[in-house]
């Protein structure tokens, strides 16, 4: 039988080339045409532990990877069993090691990956012989795959290609019997690889970003060696400061000048970056904050994913000013909102939040070929020149937004600094004046409403239950019901826009009998956003919050369990 998708697992300790292997495979798989979405876990250590990489590809669009798993390699032994559950009756089991003892219900195989790696001459190559033997398995294209793995080891291609050969061939002697049919492309697509972190720099390169600068910080660090990378190539200037704190008000004076500028984090960073986004907030200064969440609190889980940090970003910067918060949900809206976001802080000149999470930000997958893509830059509304001396930076306009002049624009001086201020910029205690600049300011977010994007409505308005998530949980969402045996009961509401909250997605909901919200935190904190906002009562509320990110085979179970009745039945904790 011919499956339409297939996962395969490669595991390891850490500094044996897991992720890199996994990722020469998918790209292996990429120039097959082949979909695919990747996932990797790993503890904090540079040596030692658990790691692992997997893949779920197929000839359709994946949304998201899969739980159970096909094909396993261990290249070390004994890191198969924190995995059990994850083995099905036709899971096959590769590492080097006895299993005459092993019961359980997968297929567990030899694969004597120390004396193959000893006769290619190096230890070091147990991964790229893992490779030779998916291929085989797989039944790809062995010239296309060598021809990858000598441009990816330089001058150890010729080692590596002889390990990947070696494999290849112990496979088609002694597992010719075990190949999985898979449904190969039809045709060749161009497609880029790359993970969320690098899809956010690509959007912000092509919306015209200039200035970034970060403070290293798991997992969004992706990002800023992304782009210290296109430094010389696209003209940016990319800064490592000594802190988070200098890092946002880097980005802020950058802003202030007219750069389009962003600055990344994760949660602790975050936190330090509130002052600066309070100031951006004062000072109308409108620049973007990629925050990329792990679990806290604290140092917490720090390479683990989780969904915890939205009301910490809604509700960042003392004060009432506003702010947009916005989620993508994979790859292509990490890149689209990257440079709306670009455009957002330029047209409303305040703080612009980009929420993804370790999940999206350090998993890759086969998407757009972000190189190629053009995008519209809105460059909002800046003052070249000025004829009036009078001129107001801070004027009460109806829609809150007020003319800008850079630094160097003449009759375009004003004042810019933490105090209250009046239409020039001049300190003020006055307490009407006061209260009608900050009106001024809050009328940002009747603009906002109308210029942010709008919430993907995925499934028919005729089904019985509405799902509705934000970020990451979007791809296994889709995933399942893909896979559910009653798709049709199922409509999908993922929202993009946390900040402000459209009024308009109030319709939708009310629309539905049932309504199922799903977050990979513990705390339900979109609940607690949409409360604050409307009469919101769901059916169900299904949590997550253990590091690890929602499976598809997960999703679908926990929507078959638990009958409704009554109120807000919370699904947490469920085993696969």
């Amino acid at each position: 039988m011919t499956s339409n998708f297939s996962t395969i697992k490669i595991a390891g300790p850490a500094g044996s080339g897991i992720k890199s292997a996994g990722q020469l495979f998918s790209k292996f798989l990429i120039d097959h045409s082949f979909n695919l979405v990747d996932y990797s876990e790993y503890p904090s250590l540079v040596r030692g532990g658990h790691n692992t990489y997997q893949i779920t590809f197929s000839d359709e669009k994946v949304f998201s990877t899969h739980f159970n798993v096909d094909l396993f390699f261990s290249v070390y032994p004994n890191h198969w069993q924190q995995h059990l559950e994850e083995f099905t009756k036709d899971t096959l089991i590769f590492s080097d090691e006895d299993f005459s003892k092993v019961k359980t219900k997968a297929k567990f195989l030899r694969l004597p990956l120390k004396d193959m790696a000893t006769e290619v001459g190096s230890l070091l190559v147990v991964n790229t012989l893992c490779l030779g033997v998916a291929a085989y398995l797989y039944d790809l294209d062995t010239t296309l795959i060598k021809d990858l793995i000598c441009e990816t080891y330089g001058k150890h291609g010729d080692l590596n290609c002889n390990a990947f050969n070696i494999a290849y061939q112990y496979a088609f002697k002694n597992f010719f019997k075990f190949q999985i049919k898979i449904k190969k492309p039809s045709k060749k697509i161009k497609m880029g690889f790359y993970d969320g972190n690098e899809a956010f720099g690509w959007g912000f390169i092509k919306g015209g970003g200039i200035f970034y600068s970060a403070y290293p910080m798991t997992p969004a660090t992706g990002a800023l060696h992304f782009l210290a990378a296109k430094q010389t190539e696209y003209k940016l200037t990319v800064i490592h400061p000594e802190d988070e704190i200098s890092s946002a008000n880097m980005a802020a004076g950058a802003a202030f000048t007219g750069a389009r500028s962003a600055t990344g984090t994760s949660g602790g960073g975050f936190a330090l970056m509130n002052e600066a986004i309070s100031f951006c907030g004062i000072t109308e200064i409108g620049m973007v904050y990629y925050l990329v969440s792990r679990p806290g609190p604290a140092t917490g889980l720090p390479t683990w994913t989780s969904q915890g940090d939205l009301l910490h970003a809604i509700y960042s910067g003392h004060g009432e000013f506003p702010k947009v918060v916005l989620a993508p949900g994979d790859l292509d809206e990490s890149f689209e909102l990257s440079h709306t976001a670009l455009d957002l802080a330029a047209h409303l000149q305040t703080p612009i939040i980009v929420l993804s999470d370790k999940l999206i930000g350090e998993s890759s997958g086969s998407t757009n070929y972000f190189p190629e893509m053009e995008v519209k830059i809105d460059k909002g509304e800046i003052l070249n020149e000025i004829e009036d001396e009078d001129y107001k930076r801070y004027a009460f306009t109806k829609n809150g937004i007020s003319p800008l002049s850079l630094p160097g624009t003449p009759n375009g001086e004003f004042l810019s600094n933490s105090y209250e201020h009046d239409e020039y910029g001049f300190a003020t205690e006055d307490a009407n004046l006061s209260e009608k600049m900050s009106k001024k300011r809050m009328l940002k977010n009747k603009v906002a409403l109308t210029i942010c994007p709008k919430a993907n409505f995925f499934g028919s308005k005729k089904a019985k239950k509405l799902i509705i998530a934000w970020g990451s949980p979007k791809g296994a969402i889709l995933e399942a019901l893909k896979l559910i045996e009653n798709k049709e009961d199922f409509a999908f509401l993922q929202l993009k826009t946390l900040w402000p909250i459209n009024p308009e997605i109030k319709t939708i909901i009310n629309a539905f009998k049932e309504i199922i919200v799903i977050e990979n935190n513990g705390t339900s904190q979109l609940v607690t956003l949409l409360k604050s906002q409307f009469d919101f009562n769901p059916t169900r509320i299904i949590n997550k919050n253990n590091g690890r990110p929602f499976f598809p085979e997960e999703i679908i179970k926990l929507l078959k369990s638990y009958p409704v009745k009554g109120n807000a039945r919370r699904a947490e904790g469920l085993k696969l």
